[in-house]
């Protein structure tokens, strides 16, 4: 019987998913390095970001993806608590926002995952999201979280 992923919370997915991920990464440790591990977990989750955008723009009005329905993606992202967003700001063109708590990175860091995880198996997933969901948008980002900073400026551009 196939099982609706699209039910289970961002959280709990994120968290299994997260588990699976470092499994793997340590796995493939030993034969291939830290950047042929990163790699392997780069490309997964690129794809199924991708295919989630795909998802998501399926769901726009009359099928046509725009900002304005992109934009909605932030109630998603927020469900459960797992992101503080502030400073929303949306053009035409543009859709801006600031990060100022990832529950992601504080669900990684308790669950004991390498820090060098961190940002595969959240932040990256951002850019191919937005790919998959129209080639006409793209992401500019230029900290985070996982990386330091005390927030995520993110900064979506629809090229129509």
């Amino acid at each position: 019987m196939p099982v609706d992923v699209g039910n289970v919370p961002m959280n709990a997915r994120r968290a299994i998913e997260a588990e699976l991920a470092k499994r793997i990464f340590e796995a493939a440790l030993p034969s291939l390095g830290e950047a042929g591990a990163l790699a392997i977990l780069n490309a997964a989750i690129d794809g199924a970001a991708f295919e989630a955008g795909r998802a998501f723009a399926a769901k726009a009005p009359g099928g046509a993806p725009s900002l304005e329905h992109f934009a909605g993606v932030l109630d998603l992202w927020r469900a459960g608590g797992a992101l503080d967003i502030a400073d929303i700001k949306r053009t035409d063109e543009t859709l801006g926002f600031t990060v100022t708590r990832c529950g992601y990175m504080e669900m990684y860091a308790e669950m004991g995952l390498p820090r060098e995880l961190f940002a595969t198996l959240s932040c990256r997933r951002d850019a191919a999201f937005a790919t998959g969901y129209s080639p006409k948008l793209s992401l500019e980002r230029p900290k985070t979280i996982s990386e330091g900073a005390a927030c995520c400026l993110f900064r979506f551009l629809w090229r129509g």
